[in-house]
């Protein structure tokens, strides 16, 4: 028989949250407080899904800066494309992955109710923002009209006019591996973002307890908790 696995999370505040992956019930989490566990209600109400969907957004944004810090600590150059093509193809996913999840963000999706608009953006930071939605069109997601990667092919004859030998033909390939953050200040853009995100999470999560849990009373919810405890079973 396949056992489960419980990952423990200890928080500072006295909480330890037990995620649990079972082969048979699949993924669920247990709340402790002290040793004692705590009742759950599983939220469902349309403020609680806003709460939801901007933690999902703040992973996404985290996930970015993880990835283009990822790529400052490789430190690429130009001449890595020739002297180590391996790291410039992972420097390539690592930045491909970053603009994907960034435009992730201000898509509309149906596992999602909110989404990212430019108006989310700093004034400051907004042309930085457009360039990076070019490049997830046009470079990460299509193949688009924005010139971010071109190829030419060369026909090249032999020098010498009598020869027979046959022609060669070679690929000029101009793809971008990652743009510089002189270039492009991706980084900062999605810092921003990300605090944006963070705050916002927070302030529906006040509004979560003030408007939906508060009103209907601490018995209430204990009670919806022991039902759902119940049903689990």
């Amino acid at each position: 028989m396949t056992k489960g696995m419980i990952i423990r999370k200890v928080m500072s505040d006295g909480w330890t949250i037990e995620e649990c992956l079972d082969p048979i019930n699949g993924r669920y989490n247990r709340y402790y407080y002290g040793r004692k566990q705590a009742p759950v209600v599983t939220m469902s109400d349309k403020i609680s899904q806003q709460y939801a969907a901007y933690t999902l957004i703040d992973k996404d944004l985290r996930s970015v800066i993880f990835w283009l810090e990822e790529i400052e600590r490789l430190k690429p150059g130009q001449i890595d494309r020739v002297k180590d093509p391996a790291k410039m193809n992972s420097i390539k996913g690592l930045f491909v992955a970053a603009l994907t999840f960034y435009g992730k963000c201000f898509t509309s999706c149906e596992g999602r109710k909110v989404k990212l608009e430019r108006k989310h953006v700093p004034e400051e930071l907004q042309e930085t923002h457009d360039n990076v939605m070019k490049l997830r069109h046009n470079f990460a997601a299509h193949s688009g009209a924005e010139n971010f990667e071109e190829v030419k092919v060369s026909l090249v004859l032999y020098p010498n006019k009598k020869s027979d030998a046959t022609p060669k033909l070679y690929s000029e390939l101009s793809q971008p591996d990652y743009i510089p953050t002189q270039d492009l200040n991706f980084k900062e853009l999605v810092t921003e973002l990300q605090s944006y995100v963070e705050n916002k999470r927070s302030h529906v999560g006040d509004t979560v307890l003030e408007k939906v849990v508060r009103p209907e009373g601490k018995k209430y919810w204990y009670k919806r908790a022991k039902k759902l405890t119940k049903q689990s079973r």
